[in-house]
């Protein structure tokens, strides 16, 4: 054994390419600080092993996914298997490794049908999509107790909007708010249909769920048309690309992220929040999104098992991830029985004066939450 095998289908074109090609760069660089440093040690040869990235375009196609991860298993052979980016594509995925009995790895597929689906062989490393939505509704109802009327915005085709949708009227309904869902199929080019219904029902919170291109779409819509809430939240609005679509506008709106450099953490094994966004500037010259991070963490996590077990035993490292507990720069790494992500939280994040600034939880908060009540 020369190196370590690392497959991945990743969406390099496409639909999912701008957070396909963030995931990537973050994974790209995991790789590269560790083969700068000469590998893993691995205690069953005595010996360090450099990564060897076998990758594939999957081009946001689920059908192209499948194909590349049999691939990746059958021809290739590779030792450690990535998942890709996106819940539709992670969930091809699950299915193709759980038929060859080979541990995923999943750091971009937030789908709640992952866990609902009871798949043995998959190790979740991030929050899944229904509790996206929990601490922006916290947030704003903490800021303004007579918070009331939610809108949702969601695509029905998504597997990811939906469980946003179905995890924000469940905890809407328990703290006992109103919620009114407008849905939409994903790739609708005008939502100018909604404006008047919108405007009637008049929320005091707006929350766009749909893929990236929805909610750039949607925001755009709603700010032409002059429909204002007293609190609007995009899961988008946590990228570069929301910011750099709408300057000024994008001050005050909301969203949830799964990490932000501001993250008050000491981690257990690798790089701290601002390490690693340091080491990516310098890299790609451009400050990294959340999607970048969870493929650098995904890294640091098996770094972290196939160093404490001293083996590339597929079996062996998905026991040890079961039952592991430890912090990264991420956030902290815990599974429950069926290897679903418990440990990690997610944050809330405003843009405040061309700024992304974490306004909840408040233990981790960098700035008050901005509310005109």
């Amino acid at each position: 054994m020369k190196n370590i095998k690392v497959g991945l289908s990743i969406s390099l074109t496409g639909n999912y390419s701008i957070q396909g090609m963030e995931s990537f760069e973050g994974i790209k660089l995991w790789v590269s600080d560790i083969n700068r440093n000469g590998g893993i040690f691995i205690s069953d040869i005595v010996a360090k092993l450099p990564i060897e990235l076998i990758y594939y375009d999957d081009k946001s196609s689920v059908e192209k996914c499948r194909t590349n991860i049999e691939t990746l298993i059958s021809e290739d052979r590779v030792d450690i298997l990535l998942g890709p980016y996106s819940s539709s594509l992670a969930l091809a995925a699950c299915e193709i490794a759980q038929q060859n009995n080979k541990t995923l790895w999943n750091h971009g597929g937030a789908t709640d049908e992952i866990e609902e689906r009871n798949f043995t062989n998959v190790i979740n490393a991030i929050t899944p999509a229904s509790h996206y939505s929990y601490g922006i509704i916290d947030a704003v109802y903490n800021a303004d107790e007579e918070l009331n009327k939610i809108a949702t915005f969601s695509a029905e085709n998504s597997g990811f909007s939906t469980g946003i949708a179905n995890g924000a009227r469940f905890y809407a309904k328990h703290k006992g708010l109103e919620v009114k869902e407008f849905k939409f199929q994903s790739g609708i080019e005008d939502f100018s249909v909604f404006i008047d219904d919108l405007r009637s029902y008049n929320p005091d919170l707006l929350l766009g769920m749909g893929r990236a291109e929805d909610d750039l779409r949607l925001a755009e819509s709603l700010f032409e048309s002059g429909v204002y809430t007293k609190a609007a939240a995009y899961i988008v609005a946590s990228i570069k690309a929301f910011k750099e679509k709408f300057g000024q506008k994008a001050d005050g709106i909301l969203s949830a992220s799964q990490w932000e450099r501001g993250v008050k953490i000491t981690p257990d094994i690798g790089p701290s929040p601002e390490e690693f966004f340091l080491n990516f500037h310098a890299a790609y010259n451009k400050e990294p999104d959340y999607i970048a991070a969870q493929g650098y963490n995904i890294g640091v996590i098996l770094g972290k098992c196939i160093r404490e077990t001293g083996t590339l035993d597929d079996l062996t490292l998905r026991e040890f991830a079961r039952n592991a507990e430890f912090n990264t720069f991420y956030g902290n790494f815990k599974t429950d029985e069926k290897c679903n992500q418990i440990g990690h939280q997610m944050v809330v994040v405003q843009w405040q004066n061309g700024q992304k600034v974490i306004v909840f939880p408040q233990s981790l908060a960098e700035a008050e939450i901005i509310y005109p009540g």
